[in-house]
Protein backbone atom coordinates (compact mmCIF):
# COMPACT_ATOMS: atom_id res chain seq x y z
CA UNK A 1 0.00 0.00 0.00
CA UNK A 2 2.67 2.43 0.83
CA UNK A 3 4.60 1.55 -2.41
CA UNK A 4 1.39 2.53 -4.57
CA UNK A 5 1.08 6.49 -2.02
CA UNK A 6 4.86 6.84 -3.50
CA UNK A 7 4.31 6.15 -7.10
CA UNK A 8 1.16 8.10 -7.05
CA UNK A 9 2.58 10.72 -5.32
CA UNK A 10 6.07 10.63 -8.18
CA UNK A 11 3.42 10.24 -10.50
CA UNK A 12 1.78 13.67 -9.52
CA UNK A 13 5.00 15.17 -9.31
CA UNK A 14 5.76 14.42 -12.97
CA UNK A 15 2.65 15.71 -14.78
CA UNK A 16 2.77 18.62 -12.68
CA UNK A 17 6.27 19.57 -13.96
CA UNK A 18 5.22 18.64 -17.15
CA UNK A 19 1.56 20.70 -17.67
CA UNK A 20 3.28 23.84 -16.40
CA UNK A 21 6.72 23.64 -18.01
CA UNK A 22 4.60 23.35 -21.25
CA UNK A 23 2.30 26.10 -20.26
CA UNK A 24 5.16 28.30 -19.64
CA UNK A 25 6.42 27.67 -22.97
CA UNK A 26 3.26 28.98 -24.53
CA UNK A 27 3.27 32.23 -22.13
CA UNK A 28 6.60 33.25 -22.97
CA UNK A 29 6.05 32.62 -26.84
CA UNK A 30 2.77 34.42 -27.01
CA UNK A 31 4.61 37.42 -24.83
CA UNK A 32 7.01 37.43 -28.11
CA UNK A 33 4.18 37.64 -30.26
CA UNK A 34 2.19 40.70 -29.05
CA UNK A 35 3.74 44.05 -30.41
CA UNK A 36 5.34 46.55 -27.82
CA UNK A 37 3.68 50.05 -27.98
CA UNK A 38 5.82 53.11 -26.80
CA UNK A 39 5.22 53.89 -23.15
CA UNK A 40 5.35 57.62 -23.78
CA UNK A 41 2.87 56.79 -26.61
CA UNK A 42 0.19 54.85 -24.25
CA UNK A 43 0.65 57.08 -21.07
CA UNK A 44 0.74 60.52 -22.33
CA UNK A 45 -3.12 61.56 -21.59
CA UNK A 46 -2.42 60.00 -18.00
CA UNK A 47 0.43 61.79 -17.02
CA UNK A 48 -1.18 65.27 -18.42
CA UNK A 49 -4.30 64.32 -16.34
CA UNK A 50 -1.93 63.77 -13.63
CA UNK A 51 0.09 66.87 -14.03
CA UNK A 52 -2.95 68.74 -14.16
CA UNK A 53 -4.70 67.10 -10.75
CA UNK A 54 -0.91 67.56 -9.34
CA UNK A 55 -1.25 71.23 -9.96
CA UNK A 56 -4.24 71.66 -8.65
CA UNK A 57 -3.51 69.90 -5.28
CA UNK A 58 -0.38 71.75 -5.09
CA UNK A 59 -2.23 75.46 -5.24
CA UNK A 60 -5.14 74.55 -2.94
CA UNK A 61 -2.54 73.35 0.04
CA UNK A 62 -0.22 76.82 -0.91
CA UNK A 63 -3.80 78.95 -0.43
CA UNK A 64 -4.47 77.11 2.78
CA UNK A 65 -1.00 77.30 4.27
CA UNK A 66 -1.18 81.27 3.31
CA UNK A 67 -4.75 81.14 5.19
CA UNK A 68 -3.12 79.15 8.17
CA UNK A 69 0.00 81.54 8.41
CA UNK A 70 -2.56 84.43 8.20
CA UNK A 71 -5.02 83.60 11.09
CA UNK A 72 -1.58 82.67 13.60
CA UNK A 73 -0.56 86.52 12.76
CA UNK A 74 -3.83 87.88 13.67
CA UNK A 75 -3.76 89.16 17.26
CA UNK A 76 -5.56 87.42 20.04
CA UNK A 77 -8.66 88.39 21.26
CA UNK A 78 -9.25 88.30 24.89
CA UNK A 79 -12.58 86.15 26.12
CA UNK A 80 -14.61 87.41 28.87
CA UNK A 81 -14.80 84.07 31.13
CA UNK A 82 -17.60 84.05 34.05
CA UNK A 83 -15.65 83.88 37.35
CA UNK A 84 -16.53 80.85 39.58
CA UNK A 85 -17.71 81.22 43.22
CA UNK A 86 -15.96 79.20 45.75
CA UNK A 87 -19.69 79.15 47.28
CA UNK A 88 -21.03 77.60 44.66
CA UNK A 89 -18.58 74.53 44.95
CA UNK A 90 -19.91 72.31 47.85
CA UNK A 91 -17.99 71.25 50.80
CA UNK A 92 -17.02 68.20 51.46
CA UNK A 93 -18.13 66.83 54.43
CA UNK A 94 -15.59 66.21 57.42
CA UNK A 95 -18.22 64.35 59.54
CA UNK A 96 -19.59 60.90 58.12
CA UNK A 97 -23.28 60.12 57.61
CA UNK A 98 -22.84 57.73 60.49
CA UNK A 99 -21.41 60.50 62.67
CA UNK A 100 -24.37 62.68 61.91
CA UNK A 101 -26.92 59.89 62.50
CA UNK A 102 -25.34 59.55 66.05
CA UNK A 103 -25.66 63.47 66.70
CA UNK A 104 -29.57 63.31 65.85
CA UNK A 105 -30.03 60.46 67.77
CA UNK A 106 -29.38 63.32 70.80
CA UNK A 107 -33.06 65.13 69.77
CA UNK A 108 -34.51 61.88 68.08
CA UNK A 109 -33.98 59.15 70.61
CA UNK A 110 -34.79 56.14 70.08
CA UNK A 111 -37.13 57.14 66.99
CA UNK A 112 -35.95 55.48 63.28
CA UNK A 113 -34.99 57.73 60.46
CA UNK A 114 -37.50 57.85 57.42
CA UNK A 115 -34.50 57.89 55.04
CA UNK A 116 -30.75 57.92 54.95
CA UNK A 117 -28.89 60.99 55.54
CA UNK A 118 -28.67 63.26 52.45
CA UNK A 119 -25.95 66.12 52.23
CA UNK A 120 -27.95 69.48 51.45
CA UNK A 121 -27.09 73.22 51.15
CA UNK A 122 -29.08 74.93 54.10
CA UNK A 123 -28.16 78.55 53.74
CA UNK A 124 -24.95 78.05 52.14
CA UNK A 125 -23.88 75.62 55.03
CA UNK A 126 -23.14 71.92 54.18
CA UNK A 127 -25.58 69.87 56.45
CA UNK A 128 -26.65 66.17 56.74
CA UNK A 129 -30.73 66.04 56.55
CA UNK A 130 -31.90 63.33 58.76
CA UNK A 131 -35.54 62.75 58.39
CA UNK A 132 -37.73 60.97 61.38
CA UNK A 133 -41.86 61.21 61.64
CA UNK A 134 -41.94 64.09 63.75
CA UNK A 135 -39.46 66.17 61.40
CA UNK A 136 -35.90 66.82 60.38
CA UNK A 137 -32.66 67.04 61.85
CA UNK A 138 -29.94 69.11 60.39
CA UNK A 139 -26.29 68.46 61.27
CA UNK A 140 -23.27 70.21 59.97
CA UNK A 141 -21.42 68.72 57.81
CA UNK A 142 -18.18 70.25 59.33
CA UNK A 143 -17.97 69.98 62.57
CA UNK A 144 -21.06 67.37 63.78
CA UNK A 145 -23.52 69.86 65.70
CA UNK A 146 -27.30 70.22 65.26
CA UNK A 147 -27.85 72.90 62.97
CA UNK A 148 -31.57 72.86 63.09
CA UNK A 149 -34.43 70.74 63.94
CA UNK A 150 -37.55 71.37 61.81
CA UNK A 151 -41.05 70.09 62.83
CA UNK A 152 -43.87 68.78 60.96
CA UNK A 153 -46.61 71.00 60.04
CA UNK A 154 -49.26 69.69 62.34
CA UNK A 155 -51.72 69.83 60.29
CA UNK A 156 -49.90 67.66 58.11
CA UNK A 157 -48.98 65.03 60.77
CA UNK A 158 -53.05 65.53 61.66
CA UNK A 159 -53.99 64.59 57.85
CA UNK A 160 -52.01 61.45 57.83
CA UNK A 161 -53.58 60.40 61.39
CA UNK A 162 -56.87 60.99 60.22
CA UNK A 163 -55.91 58.56 56.50
CA UNK A 164 -54.43 56.22 59.26
CA UNK A 165 -57.88 56.13 61.00
CA UNK A 166 -60.25 56.23 57.65
CA UNK A 167 -58.33 53.24 56.82
CA UNK A 168 -58.81 51.66 60.10
CA UNK A 169 -62.76 52.51 60.18
CA UNK A 170 -63.19 50.96 56.56
CA UNK A 171 -61.21 47.42 57.90
CA UNK A 172 -64.49 46.65 60.09
CA UNK A 173 -66.95 47.71 58.16
CA UNK A 174 -67.35 44.06 56.92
Amino acid sequence: MEQQERRAALSAFFWTITVMSIAGGILFWQADAIPSVPVAQANDGAVSQYAAALEIANTRLTEAGNRIMALENQPVQPIDVPQVQIADVPAVPNITSAAALSAARTIAGALEPLTVPELVDLDGQTVWSIVYEPGTVYVSATDGTVVLVERNQPDQRDRHEDEDHEHHDNDHDD
